[in-house]
């Protein structure tokens, strides 16, 4: 990665946008060499900006901090922004100021081609795939283990990484509760992280989508809220980890249609015959409407259109009446 970074240190301007596991990834790895072309440790501020003003944004840029030689601002929810906020970008982008880096990051870019191509005249536009994600995680999936000094086997590493969907931010959390479970365990095999699935069925996240596919409202949103306030749960890490389970309840589905047996399935996605049970009660034409409604939220949630936790609890709602 240093290699292809340090031909692009010298931009005053990145857009990163994917993934926000390797998101973080990537900009680590970007101030690390800015850093070293550098010569000295420099500042770095983070603002959201949906929820700052992007002129905030710009005056901290314009301001390099009291001794320092230089800074990096990393700017989030780039993804929003239009005009006349990409005018007074753009305005900026005709003179940096000289030793401010600014990283803007985005979610998704969907309808933001203007944004893309001014960043493309002035800096640098990178674009991180989801299979670049899944390599992310399987880097510090190993760098946890050596952490806890465990090992894991190759099949084990792969169901780890698809019990995280495509929520490889919630990674960190499975992986601590994965070498509690392992104990004195040196070595993580495929059995222990089916039990861990099983035993964490019944846990935390597991709840809700129980709750959920039972239709129980009342229990979704207690569920919801326990996990919003005890356990302070990331809300997009939780609508990830829901979107895996609801996918896996849909992949079951379109294999009973084609005719494969149930304990096939139950082999094959890795399920237990209860959760298998619970298509019976949400029938597939409301699954696919229940994912498709889930995206809907995370995306609004992401660029402000929605307010992301009463969202999710209408829509929590909406799917266990």
């Amino acid at each position: 990665m240093s290699s292809s970074l340090s031909s692009l240190v010298n931009t005053d301007v990145f857009l990163i946008s994917g993934d926000a596991f390797l998101r973080t990834q990537k900009t680590k790895a970007l101030a690390t060499e800015i850093e070293k072309r550098s010569g000295g440790s420099l500042a770095h501020q983070t603002f959201n900006l949906d929820e700052t003003p992007l002129e905030t944004v710009l005056a901290a840029a314009r301001t390099l901090p009291f001794f320092s030689s230089g800074q990096v601002i990393y700017a989030q929810g780039a993804g929003s922004l239009k005009e006349p906020d990409l005018s007074v970008l753009a305005s900026y982008l005709e003179k940096p100021m000289s030793g401010t880096t600014l990283i803007l990051e985005a979610d998704d870019l969907k309808g933001a081609s203007e944004l893309q191509k001014l960043i493309k005249a002035k800096g640098q536009l990178i674009l991180l795939a989801k299979e670049e994600a899944r390599g992310a995680g399987a880097t510090f999936i190993q760098q946890k283990l050596m952490q806890y000094q465990k090992t894991m086997v190759p099949g084990a590493k792969a169901r780890i990484l698809a019990m995280c969907g495509d929520a490889v931010m919630f990674l960190d959390t499975i992986l601590e509760r994965l070498v509690q479970f392992a104990g004195d365990q040196r070595e993580i095999d495929e059995d222990m992280v089916n039990r861990f699935e099983e035993n964490w069925t019944e846990m935390d996240v597991f709840k809700l989508t129980n709750a959920l596919v039972d239709r129980d409202p009342a229990r979704a949103l207690k569920v919801f809220r326990d996990l919003m306030e005890f356990y302070e749960a990331d809300l997009f890490s939780l609508v990830g980890i829901l979107h895996w389970q609801l996918r896996q309840l849909w992949q079951a589905a379109m294999l009973l249609t084609s005719g494969v047996s149930e304990r096939e399935i139950c082999s094959k996605l890795r399920m237990s015959p209860s959760r298998l049970n619970a298509l019976r009660r949400f029938p597939v034409e409301r699954l696919e409407s229940a994912v498709e409604a889930l995206y809907q939220i995370d995306r609004k949630s992401k660029s402000g259109q929605v307010e992301g936790v009463s969202g999710l609890e209408a829509w929590l709602l909406e799917y266990t009446s």
